[in-house]
């Protein structure tokens, strides 16, 4: 192990709320180093703002910052290979997650590729014609709308999706549920062009309506649920009562107006309802979308999430559901951003 990787070993001996001396410390990173070693990367994780001290001398005791767990990295397949009665988790919703210090969740390295493809999209923006702009937004709306609802189990292909879209022509092989899911995401995307000053000061009676469109006609309840919640592969809980889940929602969103930019403020939309679940069933649909509108609100490129795969999705969620880490859905974030401005020349859509 090169001492360029003792930072992420350190920080994945600790886990939110725990304690650690240095020598426990250097007794659970995997390959063994010094004790001075260990010492000396414990202070420049401190100094970083990853980790705390707390006692002094040889009581000295290390735990992690807000900062250092809400961005610990994690290697999710070996963290998830344990079955989640196994796994030492945040099973119940974290209110810390959303309330101060607000902490800022990209690099500078990482907010300079975000720009940089964010400069491609409007350049390329800027060389294309009204037609072919309408064009790509409906290649994003076909693209869009099958990810997303593939994410969530629709057996809907491409093609199909674009049949349906486009021609109305629901495929013989699937079932009127899942053309449905799939005609309600073109809808909620058509409200959110219509609507982009609404997600500039996100209230919750303009998420609920988002949502009343991702499960018309598919029998589900629409307004924040009063029932309890359960999510498969998990032991984490949501909230169980309405106003609490009104209360983790306004600091949601009073988390998303301190973000110092638009990829934050997206970043936390689609993860922070996937916690929440303030629904009985359209989470994560309606989160990536109010990513989206925020995205579409400030000009800048829209996430179909096409290239990301269905299980890493969904692991990257689980992680943060467990231990509150936003670093393996941030990478997966980023890579469907960038992904996204090179491919689409949509432009300032709707506006």
């Amino acid at each position: 192990m090169n001492d360029t990787n003792m930072p992420t070993h350190i920080l994945a001996a600790f886990a939110k709320g725990k304690s650690l001396s240095s020598s426990e410390v250097a007794e659970l990173v995997p390959t063994k180093r010094s004790l001075v070693t260990v010492k000396r990367q414990l202070g420049m994780l401190s100094r970083a703002g990853y980790l705390k001290q707390s006692g002094g001398g040889r009581s000295v005791k290390y735990a992690l910052t807000k900062k250092g767990w809400l961005l610990k990295p994690f290697n999710v397949k070996q963290y998830l290979s344990a079955e989640p009665d196994s796994r030492l988790m945040q099973s119940r919703f974290q209110f810390d997650v959303f309330e101060p210090p607000y902490v800022n969740l990209f690099t500078d390295a990482e907010l300079t590729q975000l720009e940089e493809a964010t400069g491609i999209y409007h350049e390329n923006a800027q060389h294309s014609d009204p037609s072919t702009r309408k064009k790509e937004l409906m290649r994003f709306i076909v693209e869009f709308s099958w990810k997303t609802s593939r994410i969530e189990g629709n057996t809907y292909d491409l093609i199909s999706t674009e049949r349906l879209l486009l021609f109305g022509e629901k495929s013989p092989e699937h079932t009127e549920y899942e053309a449905q899911m799939i005609l309600n995401q073109r809808a909620a995307l058509e409200f959110i062009l219509e609507n982009q000053e609404l997600w500039k000061d996100l209230k919750v009676s303009s998420l609920e309506k988002l949502h009343g469109l991702v499960v018309e006609k598919l029998g589900i309840a629409r307004n924040l649920r009063r029932t309890i919640v359960g999510i498969t592969g998990t032991n984490y809980r949501p909230l169980e009562s309405e106003f609490q889940i009104r209360d983790a929602l306004e600091l949601l969103f009073q988390n998303i107006s301190r973000s110092t930019n638009v990829y934050e403020k997206a970043l936390w939309s689609v993860l922070g309802l996937s916690y929440i679940q303030p629904f009985v069933d359209g989470n994560k649909r309606t989160g990536r979308l109010l990513a989206n509108a925020i995205l579409i609100a400030h000009n800048y490129a829209p996430i179909s999430y096409r290239s990301v795969e269905e299980r890493a999705y969904k692991e990257a969620c689980l992680v943060f559901y467990e231990q509150n880490s936003v670093e393996p859905f941030k990478q997966l974030f980023t890579e469907q951003y960038i992904f996204a401005a090179n491919n689409y020349n949509t432009g300032s859509i709707g506006a």
